[in-house]
């Protein structure tokens, strides 16, 4: 970490192996953050702990929102079998460039929070996934508050700056 916020990582994770897919050593993968258009034959993944490279032979769309890899290293359901649950990773220069208003978690973790008075609210700890949107988690000392990740409430996010401005809310009391 530098001035408290953290590197940019090597890797980032593109998608996590659900299972074998056919005979042929297809996978059924749930892509992460983004287009599943994005993996064409010739993209280049790594997994997770670095003990291999694959090269996307073919790439089309599954059930759901999963998408259906071969790989050239891979020919055989068998091989496939040992990918399940392992996380494929891109290299973060080779990430896909983000639209206006997209930010990586690892760009928000480590921002410092304010109201849109300038009040300060604490620092972003993580960022979940949610239904509709993901959500901010927001410490502020030992308090932790979570915020959805929606133009309602977040009003602007600079990470040149290392700020995000979020609209002054209430919290519902059980």
């Amino acid at each position: 970490m530098t001035g408290g916020r953290p590197l940019a990582p090597a890797k980032l994770r593109a998608a996590q192996v659900l299972r074998a897919h056919g005979v042929r050593g297809e996978v059924r993968a749930e892509p992460i953050g983004g287009d599943p258009s994005r993996f064409t034959p010739g993209t280049r993944l790594e997994t997770e702990d670095g003990s291999r490279s694959l090269t996307v032979r073919t790439a089309r769309p599954g059930p759901g929102d999963a998408v259906l890899l071969g790989f050239e290293e891979i020919t055989s359901a068998t091989d496939a079998a040992l990918l399940r649950g392992v996380y494929l990773c891109v290299d973060v220069d080779a990430a896909r460039p983000l639209a206006d208003g997209e930010w990586f978690v690892w760009q928000l973790v480590g921002l410092r929070v304010l109201d849109t008075t300038g009040g300060d609210v604490g620092v972003v700890d993580d960022v979940e996934a949610g239904v509709g949107n993901d959500v901010l988690v927001i410490r502020a000392g030992s308090v932790v508050h979570r915020l959805p990740m929606a133009r309602d409430y977040v009003t602007a996010v600079d990470v040149a700056a290392g700020t995000v401005t979020v609209t002054p809310w209430t919290e519902e009391t059980l």
